[in-house]
Parts: structure tokens; C-alpha cells; sequence
């Protein structure tokens, strides 16, 4: 495809918001919804110049301050990346005879796979950069930190009886959450118990509520104490020590939206991870009304599907990057 006329619209320090694949249609529309305009979109990538401190939900990475530069040869190319003082990080959008040449001629950092560790230390520092078609693309600030937000985990697939405490992962690793050994927590809709095995490896004790039994694997753990219960239909008073409310359940976004204010109404509980999960489009406007509550941030994992995670939680600071 020929990008040229669209490129010659870029500013200087332009941004490239990368997109969850899946999930382009659902990035547009946010942007939209904040009237910001699209210069150039693919399913790869999309290229905005101006954004202010917006941060899309929907967007898996952003790489901010840009710059682009039409190049003539390959060794240009290099020529250009060798100056940045940072290691590269090529992020390959179609096939590119200049982009896989260039990469292989200079230093760039290997998408390895995450070994779980919550709030992990990694803040290397590289420079992301592609390019479309002759256009080389290049930039020292990302969102995240870990390249392109590929959150890709050395799984453990053996111990979790669902993949879904891969969300949990994430959010303890890349988004600096923090449970404390002295916190109760409580899961609501936990069975087959993949959050419930994550959180009992860092809370001292997990209630775990669901009408469905744990894996027996689960059940047997030490500090988890399964109810057989409606999660909308819980007492907070009965659960005085809690301090952290967890929730993966399949409901509405509304009903979750709910039982979280019935639960900030009637507990002293202030910090929750919780999924919205959406039957078609998102919902932008629920999402309005969640991070109208204090302290609340919307991300879509990159472990999340047609759904997002709202966490109520007061980092001590708030990172640059994730």
C-alpha cells in the first residue's frame, strides 16, 4: 500500500499508537469519541499528531515524540538508528525488505517472554522503531515498558486450572499493583479458581465465593476458604477484615458496576481489580461512570478479550510508563 500522501500529513512529533489486533475498531472509536484525528490506520498501527496526555484504553502500546524520516538505502536507515544512544526495538508491521535488512544490522532487544514477578524491576531502555514502507519511524518514549506491550508470560500449565490468571499476572507484574502477606482478600464468581490460586500465593487469606466448586487442586490450598454463595448477593459486614475485592465474573458491566458501589457504600474495602466484560462494543459510557470513582484507572490487558480492568488502587506514584 501506498502510504505517501497520508505521511506527508504527519507533524513533527507525531504519535504511533499501536493496536490490540482484535480490537482496532474499538481504538477508532475512542478516538473518535475525543475527536482526534487519524492520520493513517492499519490494522498494524495507527499514526495521530496530536493527543495531549491521552492515554487510549484500547491501544496496546504508544510511542510518543516521533520522528519520521524518508530514507534512500538501507545504510541510511542504520545510519539513523546507530545515532539514538538506546538499543533498538523493530516492530515489524508488513513485509519490508528495508525494515528486515535494517534489522539485522543493527542491535535490537528480543522479545523474550515475561518471567512473572509482581512490580518486576525491567526499565530497560530502547528505541522503538519500524518503518512503512521507505518511512522509517523512530521514537525514545513508549508507554510501556516492556516492548510493543507484548505481555507474553513463561506460563505455568500445570498448577492454574484456567488460563485467566494470566489478567492477574499481568496486573502484579507490568502495573505495579501490590498485595501485601497481611491482606484478606475476596474473589467473587472464582471457580475454577485461576485468580483465587494467584492471589493465595501473595494475600495471607482469600475468601473465594461462587456458586461452582474450586479445582480440588485449589480447593485443598491452605489460606483459600470457599463459600458457596451469589456474589451479588454478599454482606460486606460479614467480611469485616477484607481489604482487597477481586472479580472475573461474566456479568453485565452495569451489575458489576453495582455491587462495586454497594461495596464502597457498605465496606471499608477501597482497592479492587475487577473485569468489565462486554456483549459486542464497549461501553464507553459505564466506562465513564467507573473512572468517575476515586482513584481508578481502565486498562485493556493484553490478556484481556472483549473486555477491560478497571483497578481502584492509590499507587504511591503514578509511573510514565507502565
Amino acid at each position: 500500500m501506498d502510504y505517501y500522501s497520508q505521511l506527508k500529513k504527519l507533524q513533527p512529533n507525531f504519535k504511533v499508537i499501536i493496536p490490540f489486533k482484535e480490537y482496532v475498531a474499538e481504538l477508532v472509536r475512542e478516538l473518535e469519541l475525543h475527536s482526534i484525528d487519524i492520520v493513517l490506520k492499519s490494522d498494524s498501527i495507527i499514526l495521530v499528531n496530536q493527543m495531549d496526555n491521552f492515554i487510549p484504553i484500547w491501544a496496546q502500546d504508544i510511542w510518543s515524540d516521533c520522528v519520521g524520516t524518508e530514507i534512500k538505502s538501507i545504510n541510511q536507515g542504520i545510519e539513523i538508528l546507530k545515532k539514538h544512544k538506546n538499543i533498538g526495538s523493530y516492530y515489524p508491521l508488513v513485509k519490508s525488505n528495508f525494515g528486515s535488512m535494517i534489522s539485522q544490522k543493527v542491535k535490537n532487544v528480543p522479545l523474550k517472554r515475561i518471567k512473572y514477578q509482581p512490580n518486576h524491576p525491567f526499565n530497560f531502555k530502547f528505541t522503538a522503531w519500524t518503518i512503512l514502507d521507505s518511512f522509517l519511524i523512530t521514537s525514545e518514549k513508549t508507554l510501556k515498558r516492556f516492548p510493543f506491550g507484548w505481555h507474553e508470560f513463561e506460563e505455568d500449565k500445570n498448577s492454574p486450572p484456567s488460563r485467566a490468571y494470566l489478567k492477574l499476572w499481568e496486573t502484579f507484574t507490568v502495573y505495579g499493583v501490590n498485595i501485601e502477606k497481611t491482606d484478606t482478600v475476596i474473589e467473587v464468581g472464582s471457580s475454577p479458581g485461576g485468580w483465587t490460586w494467584v492471589l493465595s500465593q501473595l494475600a495471607n487469606k482469600v475468601y473465594s465465593i461462587d456458586r461452582a466448586p474450586l479445582a480440588d487442586k485449589i480447593g485443598k490450598i491452605e489460606n483459600i476458604y470457599h463459600q458457596d454463595g451469589d456474589a451479588f448477593k454478599l454482606n460486606p459486614k460479614d467480611y469485616p477484615e477484607v481489604t482487597w475485592f477481586f472479580s472475573d465474573i461474566i456479568c453485565t458491566p452495569e451489575k458489576i458496576y453495582e455491587t462495586i458501589q454497594f461495596w464502597l457504600n457498605n465496606s471499608p474495602v477501597k482497592k479492587f481489580v475487577c473485569t468489565i466484560k462486554f456483549k459486542g462494543d464497549c461501553n464507553f459510557d459505564i466506562l465513564k461512570q467507573f473512572l468517575a470513582i476515586e482513584n481508578s484507572t481502565i486498562v485493556h490487558l493484553y490478556h484481556n478479550k472483549n473486555e477491560v480492568t478497571w483497578i481502584k488502587y492509590a499507587w504511591r506514584f503514578k509511573s510514565k510508563s507502565w
